[in-house]
């Protein structure tokens, strides 16, 4: 059997059905409820995933990777918008040294303002406060000899309500917090460029300060909501691994391992993905990953590109995309295509560490937006049965598609 002529079984495990994914969604968003980071939701929610793991786990590896994680992006953007803000107010002086030390310094904020909308630390972080959290991983041999592996990510924790992420708002945030990046560039340039004039566009400086204290102040009320019960995001991810992991356990297949993580800290600053990433980028280079996130509502995407700020987008691996087109040929009742998503994810940090990855989210058709995305009406009661059942027969398709192509990479269609 050729890649181009692949057929796959479409009897998939009752495993997958919706009512049993729906049993995990409930006990992870009603019975645990919100799973901010590093909390003790966030460790019930890892418990109780092992829980369901240990009657499968007989030959599995199973192991609990712990880490410390700060609890939120306000230590990242709020910070970053004041000393932006601050630098460009430094660069009015008359001062030749003000211009240029205000003006570079506002400089160097845009580049570290980008890596902090690319989910990359910031410098400052090792001096902050850290709680516990951990990832939860299981390796699933096959039947044979292991000859490719596929990883699977979804992130346990919840985030909380931020007014940034309601669907009035968010197609707006490239050009609020999203535009902190142009501004901190452009502000420094006209500073350094002003010359001996200090009146040289003196007001358009001091409007551009204006609005990065502006954004610093919008991101420090955005982390002022309350933590929401994740039930799309993320408790349907991890619904759908664990329907695939009982899926394997009553079918394996032939030649590929299946790695299932549940990841923590990833509303905060995709921490449980870094942590996965470093350890186990050499030993699983080869592998595809999949990061399967706020899958609980509307149709279903594989993200071409994510992003919340026009000047720091990030892109799956192109090798991980052709797995994608494959599983949408083969299952065209899925309704899978390739989307670009307004969204910040643990994608970004595996990419950063050159893995083959792509994520497989929800969107609402009408929108183009994910589904009750960071905002308090993310119940069980908003959760679509036939969505997280598409995604958990997306998942098993996925694996069937690795495990008969011929080779990995697959060639190009």
């Amino acid at each position: 059997m050729t890649d181009r002529a692949m057929a796959l079984d479409r009897n998939v495990p009752r495993a997958l059905d919706a009512a049993h994914l729906l049993a995990d969604v409930r006990a992870l968003s009603e019975e645990i409820g919100a799973r901010p980071p590093t909390s003790v939701a966030e460790r019930q929610a890892a418990a109780y995933i092992t829980e369901q793991l240990r009657p499968l786990v007989e030959n599995w590896h199973t192991r609990s990777q712990p880490f410390r994680s700060i609890s939120g992006m306000r230590y990242r953007i709020a910070p970053l918008a004041v000393a932006v803000g601050a630098s460009l107010l430094l660069g009015r002086k008359g001062a030749r040294w003000a211009q240029w030390l205000g003006g570079g310094l506002s400089i160097a904020l845009s580049v570290a303002s980008r890596d902090a909308f690319l989910a990359r630390p910031a410098a400052w972080e090792a001096f902050l406060p850290r709680g516990t959290s951990q990832n939860v991983i299981v390796r699933i041999p096959p039947r044979g000899r292991r000859t490719r592996r596929v990883v699977f990510l979804a992130h346990m924790d919840s985030g909380q309500h931020r007014m940034t992420a309601n669907a009035r708002f968010v197609s707006h945030l490239p050009q609020t917090l999203g535009a902190l990046t142009l501004l901190a560039l452009v502000g420094g340039v006209l500073t350094v460029l002003a010359g001996k004039s200090a009146q040289r566009w003196r007001t358009l400086r001091t409007l551009i300060a204006g609005a990065a204290f502006g954004s610093a102040a919008l991101a420090v009320l955005d982390e002022m909501g309350e933590p929401v019960d994740g039930a799309i995001g993320n408790a349907s991810g991890v619904a759908a691994l664990l329907g695939l992991a009982r899926a394997l356990h009553e079918r394996s297949l032939t030649s590929t391992e299946v790695i299932l993580a549940f990841t923590g800290s990833a509303t905060a600053v995709s921490t449980g993905a870094e942590a996965l990433a470093r350890a186990y980028r050499e030993q699983w280079s080869d592998a595809l990953w999949v990061v399967v996130s706020n899958v609980g509502a509307g149709e279903l995407c594989w993200v071409t590109q994510h992003g919340i700020s026009p000047y720091a987008t990030y892109m799956p691996d192109p090798l991980a995309v052709r797995v994608m087109e494959r599983v949408a040929d083969a299952r065209p009742d899925l309704g899978l295509m390739g989307k670009r998503m307004v969204t910040l994810d643990e994608l970004a940090r595996l990419r950063d560490y050159g893995l083959h990855a792509v994520a497989l989210m929800g969107y609402d058709r009408v929108s183009g937006l994910i589904p009750h995305w960071r905002q308090r009406s993310d119940t069980f009661a908003a959760v679509q049965a036939p969505t997280i059942e598409r995604a958990a027969h997306t998942c098993w398709t996925v694996a069937q598609v690795m495990d008969q192509a011929e080779r990995w990479p697959l060639p190009p269609a």
